[in-house]
């Protein structure tokens, strides 16, 4: 099975989210997507998405909650992938490595395009809208 996890953060200061624009070093190049990445061995989702958030976004903002979004599992079961949304008390710069070419904090309303696939479906379930608005909403 391949296990991966992703997340965005959620800035409490302006109810904003952010994206990454996936570059050309790697699949689905010209997209903006979560952060985050495979699963390595022995790790748990929230090892993983730390040890990927200080990879991709160059450190660890400060986390004021994590909140799970969503769990995908592939139709053949062979692929898994855990979204999160990372609350954070505000907007911050990230020093995104080769696996980026830039970052976009936006409303919840406002997504950029085009979206990775896995992020669209995630973002726009029903289910997960609902989740979405209620995080944001939650935050003072």
């Amino acid at each position: 099975m391949y296990d991966a996890v992703g997340a965005t953060f959620l800035a409490q200061d302006t109810k904003r989210i952010i994206f990454n624009l996936r570059s050309n070093s790697v699949s689905h190049s010209g997209k903006w997507s979560f952060w985050g990445g495979k699963l390595e061995m022995g790790e748990t989702p929230i090892q993983a998405l730390k040890r990927e958030i200080k990879e991709e976004v160059g450190f660890v903002p400060e986390i004021l909650k994590i909140q799970p979004l969503d769990v995908y599992l592939s139709e053949d079961e062979k692929f898994m992938y855990h979204t999160f949304v990372i609350i954070t008390p505000k907007e911050f710069t990230p020093k995104i490595n080769h696996e980026s070419t830039a970052f976009k904090w936006c409303t919840i309303n406002n997504f950029p395009k085009p979206l990775h696939q896995g992020a669209r479906r995630t973002l726009f379930d029903k289910n997960n809208v609902k989740k979405l608005n209620t995080i944001v909403n939650s935050i003072e």
